[in-house]
């Protein structure tokens, strides 16, 4: 109410928790003191470990407290209370009985939907393990996510197979459809009685504890091959109860659900914050459809948007301020968030996105911009232009060394490494992988991040994006935010990547759009930056492309960049061997299949 003390206690009595931990010495510098209290507040969500401490316990709870709410609607009408939800997640949830007790892993093919959820729901109060499955991906990478989970059992419907061919499934495809059609009297009795008076164990195919899989992310692989995040339900509890001790979610607010289930800020943030938190939610299943994304805001007076830069892009090109004007927090997460996003946003909206940081292994929140707040003269800086904000609580931080791992003081960059309740179990059958990036429950983000003296921490890049070219480490967000600036700020128009090169290791390649202008403006540009010529690509390693290639998820598709940098400098180098011969006296013989680049 914008007042010290003005709301009423949510409880009589608070409990509180006094956690001693290990002596710092007298010479302990302020950020090891806060490093230690951080650490400990991760120890509080771990002391609260309990058997209810699962996703089908706390929905139970949740919707017996919010019966008679709204809990999840579709942007084309459908809408189910929180007790409905609850009744038919039980009567699916029975219904997946017959399935084999070692179909642990079940496949969940459905859109951002209220069948998604529900299926979801089922699931956890089963005791099973949900995978969604990225039907955005290759036909390959979903075979290899369904064998890596030996997923035999797919569940999805026939409106929604039907946009996909040669979708690969397993033997058993069950059609949602059908696992909702309406029961007999009787078990529509027994239904609504366990939905009212059965405990949640009861409920339970499988029992499931807190360190129990709650579901399997597959990593987008913007940079890599996907890999199966383990995710345990005390994972995805305490890192809903950390986002919402900032976020300070109300009766009265309303979630813009728009993400994919099978990306983790969809599954986490989207799906099983609202309804953890008894607050109603909003599905659309494509987040580019800006108009119907404008409507269901406008239309159900939603109050949260979370979303990537990409997203708000769209919904900027179509909006006006009264699609819009029900938001109370717009938070951008997924990719970087560029000044000129924010701006233009705000411009069209009157409400400025708020940027965030997180990673799919850490289920995935880590740190948070927030609103300022000034009460009675007393005012908190929650956000500073260019950061991702503070650390959620009970998620600990520190900026390494790359090579040493040694912890490097504020201001520096390094290697952002994470430690907390949210940090994943592992990869699915990948005990290899899983220990390059957890050590003694750091897990390494592959991040080079620095932070200020406040605390506020920066994403400088991904490790891998950038370059080591002639033994000197060249960051590519660097090039690009050179050329994005000198062009006025577009959106969607630079990448920058790198491709082999037998001279230097690796070689800087730039792809353009043509809202970028022509690659001799490009060229231009680098060189008359102020950046040294070491990091400045050369004259025809400027590549146009009709759009940058993007996941489902809205986040640029650097793996495909990459491997079409890679080609790109395989056929220069074909075509410079190709000249060479040409011009030498004693010319080569090259192979029939070599050709010069197609210049087209």
């Amino acid at each position: 109410g914008g007042r010290l003390f003005s709301r009423p206690p949510q409880r009589l009595r608070y409990p509180v928790w006094i956690i001693f931990g290990d002596k710092l010495p007298s010479s302990a510098s302020a950020r090891e003191g806060e490093l230690a209290v951080s650490e400990l507040a991760g120890l509080w969500f771990d002391l609260r470990k309990n058997r209810s401490r699962t996703l089908g316990h706390q929905l139970v709870r949740i919707c017996r407290r919010n019966w008679f709410r709204t809990a999840i609607a579709d942007a084309d009408g459908t809408r189910l209370s929180f007790g409905r939800a609850l009744m038919v997640a039980i009567l699916v949830a029975r219904r997946l009985q017959h399935l084999s007790d070692d179909e642990k892993c079940i496949g969940v093919l459905l859109p951002t939907s209220v069948a998604g959820a529900l299926a979801n729901m089922a699931l956890a109060l089963s005791g099973r393990v949900a995978v969604n499955i990225n039907f955005t991906a290759s036909s390959e990478a979903i075979r290899s996510a369904m064998r890596q989970c030996s997923i035999r059992t797919v569940i999805t419907s026939p409106r929604f197979l039907a946009r996909f061919k040669d979708m690969p499934l397993p033997e058993n495809v069950v059609h949602f459809e059908n696992l909702i059609r309406a029961p007999a009297f009787f078990d529509k009795m027994a239904i609504l009685a366990a939905a009212l008076l059965c405990p949640a164990s009861r409920m339970q195919h499988q029992p499931a504890g807190p360190d129990d899989l709650a579901t399997v992310i597959f990593s987008s692989g913007t940079t890599g091959e996907p890999k199966g995040v383990m995710l345990a339900h005390h994972n995805i509890i305490s890192n809903i109860e950390a986002f919402s001790a900032l976020i300070r979610f109300s009766s009265s607010d309303g979630m813009a659900a728009i993400l994919p289930f099978f990306h983790s800020f969809g599954y986490t943030c989207c799906l099983w914050c609202p309804v953890l938190n008894g607050v109603r939610s909003v599905f659309h299943s494509n987040p580019l459809e800006a108009a119907t994304v404008l409507k269901m805001v406008r239309q159900n007076r939603l109050t949260v948007l979370l979303a990537t830069p990409t997203f708000l892009t769209a919904y900027v090109r179509r909006g006006c301020r009264e699609d819009f004007a029900s938001l109370r927090l717009v938070i951008a997460g997924a990719e970087k968030l560029r000044p000129a996003v924010s701006d233009s946003f705000a411009n069209t909206f009157g409400i400025r996105p708020l940027e965030g940081y997180g990673a799919t292994e850490l289920s995935p929140v880590v740190s948070l911009n927030l609103p300022d707040v000034e009460i009675d003269g007393v005012k908190h800086v929650g956000t500073r232009e260019g950061s991702v904000g503070h650390p959620v609580p009970g998620v600990s931080v520190k900026i390494v060394e790359p090579d040493t791992m040694a912890p490097l003081p504020d201001e520096r960059e390094g290697l952002l490494m994470i430690k907390g309740p949210n940090v994943m179990k592992g990869y699915i059958n990948n005990p290899d992988a899983t220990a390059k990036v957890l050590r003694n429950g750091w897990y390494n983000t592959g991040d080079i991040a620095s932070r200020d003296s406040e605390g506020f921490l920066y994403i400088r890049d991904r490790l891998s994006r950038y370059s080591k070219i002639g033994g000197e480490m060249v960051p590519h967000i660097a090039i690009e935010e050179k050329l994005i600036q000198a062009l006025g700020n577009p959106t969607g128009a630079i990448a920058v990547t790198s491709a082999p090169d037998e001279s230097r290791g690796e070689q800087i390649v730039v792809f353009y759009t043509a809202e970028a202008g022509s690659a001799e403006t490009l060229y231009r540009i680098m060189a008359e930056a102020n950046i040294p010529n070491l990091w400045k690509p050369k004259k025809d390693n400027f590549i146009k492309i009709d759009s940058l290639p993007a996941l489902g998820t809205g986040k640029t598709d650097w793996r495909l960049l990459k491997s079409m940098a890679a080609e790109f400098a395989a056929r220069k180098k074909v075509a410079e061997s190709y000249a060479a011969n040409e011009q030498s006296p004693n010319k080569a013989t090259l192979p029939s299949k070599a050709m010069p680049p197609d210049k087209t």
